[in-house]
């Protein structure tokens, strides 16, 4: 009878301890850029999530009626490919989301899915409203093999000057294997890209062998301060 009372004892406090425990936070490779931009009170400019993946024409097609069926839609017909394009007119306000499938007219080509999720500011509600997406969403579409590339932009301040933004940013991401490539282009806007690799995200490309998945472009035009574009594991939009 003891042992009895003891071991519901012990079950009750176990499991009080995993109910109090808070639930594991959502995070990506754009979600902790964006808690540190954040949280060193540097204000974000912009910021973007691309998910790309390749399928067959016949998934394609699957893709293309189930985004058929949510979202209005645009198709755009090239000589070599066929663009469906999707919007997601129901979300409104902070974030934008947009779905795109590249449909080759040779069919034994591979189709590809392009979802993309942008804001232009960032804060709790909005990091919520980009996890509801994901999961919602993006998820649904695509799988373990898909490439994302996330990127977010923000401008020097009177806080915190250019050295010291870039040293705090890389040391807090651990990179490592840095390498800084100077704009010799005469009348550019761009000062320097640096590039990098940090253990604490998983995707990564490799130059000449070497893994790389950290990517910082500063621009200045001379007038502002600088602006700095992060972008993990390359930056694949304009900077």
């Amino acid at each position: 009878m003891r042992k009895s009372i003891i071991l519901c004892i012990l079950l009750l406090f176990i499991s009080n301890n995993m109910m109090t425990q808070p639930a594991e936070a959502y995070t990506d490779e754009l979600t902790d850029m964006a808690s540190f931009v954040v949280n060193n009170q540097v204000e974000i400019e912009n910021w973007q999530t691309t998910w790309k993946e390749s399928f067959s024409h016949q998934q394609a097609e699957a893709l293309i009626k189930a985004l058929s069926a949510k979202y209005d839609k645009t198709v755009t017909k090239h000589k070599k490919i066929i663009k469906i394009s999707f919007k997601n007119s129901r979300i409104t306000g902070n974030i934008d989301v947009s779905y795109s499938v590249s449909l080759p007219r040779q069919k034994k080509l591979s189709a590809e899915l392009v979802v993309v999720i942008q804001g232009s500011s960032w804060n709790h509600i909005i990091a919520q409203e980009y996890r509801e997406i994901v999961n919602s969403s993006v998820d649904n579409y695509f799988s373990a093999k898909a490439k994302r590339f996330s990127c977010l932009a923000t401008k020097e301040n009177d806080i915190i000057n250019g050295d010291y933004f870039l040293n705090m940013l890389i040391n807090y991401f651990q990179v490592e294997q840095i390498q800084t490539q100077f704009d010799t282009v005469k009348k550019s806007v761009h000062k320097k890209i640096i590039y990098g690799y940090t253990p604490l995200w998983n995707q990564q490309i490799s130059i000449d062998s070497v893994p790389m998945n950290f990517q910082i472009a500063v621009t200045e035009t001379g007038s502002d301060n600088p602006t700095y574009m992060i972008g993990t594991p390359i930056l694949i939009n304009e900077y």
